[in-house]
């Protein structure tokens, strides 16, 4: 009985430790007028390569948002192919939708928290 008492201890722990290295926390970020929202989202764009702009629906549809991620998470960079991780960076998030042909559901972009950098894109699979 003791025996199986600490297996399903350990099994607890261990499921508890792992869920906790694989979230992702999306923060509030401070609202932005229409007029931010629209350079934020077209600074992210012009940030993207031609072939992954032909991707994009519309560029001015999509949302923003605040993001931390609380693992690591490797977004790309266009411009060097290098990854960047941004475990525990403030982040804001642009989400551009994909048109029905493309193989990604969408394309999010990743600026500082300012809005004055680009930290890098990452595609999200269909």
């Amino acid at each position: 009985m003791k025996k199986l008492l600490y297996i399903l201890i350990c099994i607890i722990l261990l499921f508890v430790v792992g869920c906790s290295f694989n979230k992702q926390v999306t923060s509030s970020i401070s609202t932005f007028t229409e007029e931010e929202k629209n350079d934020l989202q077209k600074f992210a764009y012009q940030s993207l390569s031609n072939s992954l702009k032909k991707e994009i629906i519309d560029w001015q549809q999509e949302g923003i948002s605040g993001f931390k991620s609380g693992s690591k998470l490797q977004v790309f960079n266009n411009k060097n192919s290098n990854t960047k991780d941004i475990k525990d960076i403030q982040t804001i998030n642009v989400t551009f939708k994909t048109i029905e042909e493309s193989k990604f559901k969408s394309i999010n972009v990743y600026l500082d928290e300012k809005g004055e950098e680009v930290l890098g894109f990452l595609k999200e699979d269909k």
